[in-house]
């Protein structure tokens, strides 16, 4: 009796450690499951608080103010008129040229006389009437300087001459032009005019010469220049 007993103290015994032993590893299990869960959700919410603060934290937006020796370079630098000044310095150079008696075809066996000047007929094909003239001059040269060249087509003593109907040209060269020996420099540049600066070969001595372009019926044109600086409009 007392040993049947004993042996159901002893089960006993057995169950209950191992109903405890069962409760103390749902216990860790539960423990471990609840740090993790807390863990995660504590990185959670760190990073959704780092997110939160990296797009409501304001961004930088200063413009890096320019350096002194970039703002003293831009200020010196111009407009490009580099293409403008060249074609007017070419047309220049051929007005000035035609001016001088020269730079235009014509038939020497056909001539006209009138006072002590004679007049060779015009086969250049940019000239044809008096008004071919007169547009190849104003369509580059305005101002003062048309006063120097509009001698090319009105006057008494104009170098284009129409004789019945067909344009005569005084073909009597006597040295004009510009022979350029640089690059052009472009300054005192404003939305409607701006100065051609160059040198050039003035008979065998080099000289500079100052154009002031302006801007007309939106086109550029030369309206004055100067030699050296000199007189205007002479050279």
């Amino acid at each position: 009796m007392k040993k049947r007993i004993l042996m159901c103290i002893i089960a006993s015994a057995m169950i209950c450690g191992t109903f405890a032993s069962c409760g103390t590893n749902d216990s860790s299990d539960s423990k471990t499951d609840t740090e993790t869960t807390t863990a995660a959700t504590t990185t959670a919410v760190e990073e959704t608080e780092a997110s939160t603060e990296e797009l409501t934290e304001p961004k930088s937006t200063t413009i890096p103010k320019e350096t002194e020796e970039e703002t003293t370079t831009k200020s010196e630098t111009t407009d490009d008129h580099s293409a403008d000044a060249a074609a007017i310095l070419e047309k220049i150079n051929l007005i000035d040229v035609i001016a001088g008696g020269a730079g235009v075809d014509t038939d020497p066996a056909d001539k006209k006389e009138e006072d002590t000047f004679s007049f060779e007929k015009v086969t250049d094909k940019r000239f044809t009437t008096l008004e071919d003239v007169k547009k190849f001059v104003t369509d580059a040269v305005t101002g003062t300087l048309l006063d120097r060249y509009d001698c090319l087509y009105e006057g008494e003593g104009a170098y284009f001459k129409a004789f019945d109907g067909v344009l005569y040209f005084k073909n009597a060269p006597i040295g004009c032009g510009f022979s350029y020996t640089d690059k052009p420099v472009v300054s005192d540049v404003t939305d409607d005019s701006f100065t051609i600066t160059v040198n050039f070969d003035n008979f065998g001595g080099s000289s500079e010469l100052k154009i002031k372009a302006v801007k007309e019926d939106d086109m550029w044109k030369a309206s004055s220049f100067s030699v050296d600086g000199g007189i205007e409009n002479a050279r």
